[in-house]
């Protein structure tokens, strides 16, 4: 019974995401966001929900939205600095290893693309906790120092504080 609550409510989150996105109310978009939401909710059984409820803990509204004006102002700053390296032809690529403190999947799924959207940096490779990560920088920068600037830029949003 719980199992069918769940997907109830998988369900009318898709159905009426699917509405939002797509703002058609005919009755050939209601049949088709209605069997592909069903469709979907039923894929998603063992991946986002099993018989003991949700598999992920959600996040916290207040700080993803802290963490998406974070984000956007390290896309910004690094756009400006890569600017400037990249005429100077002032950087060499390489790649580090980074292993993260957080060991959630959605976390470090969300560090993952927020460093690959930020210039420079790209995620080449994830598994577990550990990221790939090729990055344009100077000659001098080592890969601890970059590997502290991704942890200060994204995953200091996500530690538990206390």
């Amino acid at each position: 019974m719980k199992n069918v609550i769940r997907s109830y409510k998988l369900f009318l989150i898709l159905t009426v995401f699917w509405f939002l996105l797509t703002l058609n109310f005919s009755p050939l978009n209601l049949i088709m966001g209605t069997i592909i939401s069903i469709v979907v909710t039923r894929a998603s059984y063992g991946i986002l929900y099993d018989n003991k409820g949700f598999i992920f803990k959600p996040l916290v509204i207040l700080t993803l939205i802290k963490y998406f004006f974070n984000l956007l102002i390290e896309i910004y700053k690094s756009s400006f600095t890569y600017i400037v390296r990249i005429i100077k032809k002032d950087c060499d690529p390489f790649i580090v290893e980074i292993e993260l403190d957080v060991t959630d999947p959605l976390i470090i799924t969300i560090i993952a693309n927020s460093i690959t959207l930020t210039p420079g940096t790209i995620t080449v490779d994830t598994d577990k906790n550990k990221l790939t990560v090729l990055t344009l920088k100077n000659c001098e920068d080592c890969a601890i120092m970059v590997e502290k600037e991704i942890k200060e830029r994204f995953q200091k949003f996500f530690i538990a504080k206390g």
